[in-house]
């Protein structure tokens, strides 16, 4: 295989392994994938193909995929298909639209007086009340220019992308828009 195959074939590794949450270590992660994969693209790859993929078997035992293999698990992260993924890989800063595959709270599930504990970098921490239909208000704030007291409307947090207030009213000012971890991201822990 080619560098940059390798390469390619490494990230897509890296990826199943962070969309499914664990290290491909032993059988029992291979059975888990093997199932989470057919759950997910109705596509069935078999725990001996994903070690091969892996190299768990050894070195010798490791084939270069088919492209069948390769397109089952680009779609589990969230791509088209293999050829979508490898684009990606080529030039991440071209892709302007994506799947987004993070843990993500719907605001209209939560009750009236919920807690959700916001963290950005770098070392931006606010907490949350959920005050109902979509308005939340700032109880605490660290390190960050919203104020207590400050309301705004949220529809859904996603781990790890920006987070958008809407009609932010901050100090008694007009309502305005504000993002949240603009270049890293926002995690969230409800409390």
């Amino acid at each position: 295989m080619k560098e940059e195959e390798v390469d390619i074939n490494n990230a897509l590794r890296e990826k199943v392994e962070v969309v499914a949450g664990r290290k491909m270590c032993g059988p029992r992660d291979f059975a888990y994938l093997s199932m989470r994969i057919l759950d997910k693209t109705k596509h069935y790859v078999s725990e001996s193909t994903l070690k091969r993929f892996w190299g768990y078997l050894g070195e010798k035992r490791k084939t270069k995929p088919f492209r069948f293999t390769l397109d089952a698990l680009a779609q589990y992260v969230g791509h088209i298909d293999f050829k979508s993924f490898e684009e990606n890989y080529k030039q991440p800063g071209a892709i302007q639209s994506d799947f987004i595959l993070s843990p993500s709270l719907q605001t209209a599930l939560l009750q009236q007086g919920d807690r959700i504990m916001l963290m950005w970098h770098p070392d931006r921490r606010v907490t949350i009340e959920y005050e109902g239909m979509g308005l939340f208000k700032v109880k605490e704030s660290l390190n960050s220019k919203l104020s207590v007291d400050d309301t705004f409307f949220c529809e859904q947090i996603v781990d790890g992308e920006p987070l958008i207030l809407r009609c932010l009213i901050h100090e008694n000012n007009p309502p305005i828009n504000y993002v949240c971890g603009r270049i890293n991201g926002v995690k969230f822990k409800q409390i």
